[in-house]
């Protein structure tokens, strides 16, 4: 086993060796026709909630993704039987105020998402699942070792409560508002860490921890914010699949593939990339103090 890892290895050097000795080729990949993009992660909160929609650009385009608008976006409460139509903005965001106090989610409800845009239909199912407690935010002063960088750590406590069927979480954080929304900042979990074995448990530290991510500090004045939303096990899938994606790199790292999506449409002839998703969210918030 030891002899073909470094044969691999010394194959490996060679064909770099090789390769830095040619003329830089420049390689032209075939512009595809943009594809609609649906961003759809709607929750229970009590603010606006948000359905955005854009186009695919090319893979080494620098640009943001450019808008769609003149969609009919709605979200139908298929167990109420009540419909919620999102207004377009014109920016490719399209929005549904929440009267405060009101909201749209409703824990074991179904929902489906339905988008009208240019004679065709995309529609996705899913259910808003129950989520966990935050109890509480705990801080603690750290340093980084090799490094300059020091400040503060924060990480909740929090309990998965019980049941048969599991539950899974993906856990967001912020610092001042800005979200740790890298792909290998994405926080997620079965129960209260990956597994039966967790289930009615505290969250473990790699999860409760991990709302500072590696490398990040909240610095006095900072405010920290968690939410923990619950997602189903296909929307656990799908962000374990983007995980994978979005870190996908070094001497080994895998073929990349297409990132897959719940929503179906009801032309053979159309592709389509985005997801949806309903959730229950609970959050907390604390102020960095010395």
């Amino acid at each position: 086993m030891k002899g073909h890892f470094f044969k691999y290895i010394a194959g490996f050097i060679a064909l770099f060796t090789l390769a830095s000795c040619e003329d830089v080729i420049q390689v032209k990949l075939d512009q595809g026709s943009p594809i609609l993009t649906i961003d759809a992660f709607v929750n229970d909160m009590r603010q606006s909630q948000k359905v955005r929609l854009t186009y695919t650009d090319g893979y080494f385009s620098q640009k943001p993704n450019q808008p769609v608008s003149g969609a009919t976006v709605k979200v139908t409460d298929v167990t109420d039987g009540v419909t919620f139509n999102f207004t377009d903005n014109g920016n490719g965001d399209y929005v549904l105020p929440i009267n405060p106090g009101d909201t749209i989610g409703r824990v074991g409800h179904t929902y489906r998402l339905d988008v009208l845009h240019q004679g065709i239909t995309y529609t996705s199912t899913t259910k808003l699942n129950r989520t966990a407690y935050i109890d509480s935010i705990d801080v603690k002063k750290d340093s980084a070792a090799f490094s300059n960088k020091k400040g503060y750590r924060c990480s909740f406590f929090g309990i998965d409560p019980p049941g048969a069927v599991p539950d899974y979480y993906w856990v967001k954080s912020y610092r001042n508002n800005v979200f740790f929304g890298k792909g290998g900042e994405i926080n997620i979990t079965e129960n209260g860490g990956g597994g039966t074995g967790t289930d009615g448990l505290f969250f473990i530290p790699p999860v409760a921890e991990g709302i500072t991510p590696f490398g990040e500090y909240f610095q006095i004045g900072d405010v920290c914010r968690v939410e923990i939303h619950s997602i189903t096990k296909e929307t656990f899938d799908f962000l374990t699949q983007v995980q994978a994606q979005t870190t996908n790199s070094g001497l080994f790292a895998t073929t990349p593939e297409n990132v897959k999506t719940n929503i179906s449409t009801n032309s053979s002839k159309v592709k389509i990339v985005g997801w949806f998703s309903m959730s229950a969210v609970n959050w907390k918030e604390k102020t960095v103090t010395p």
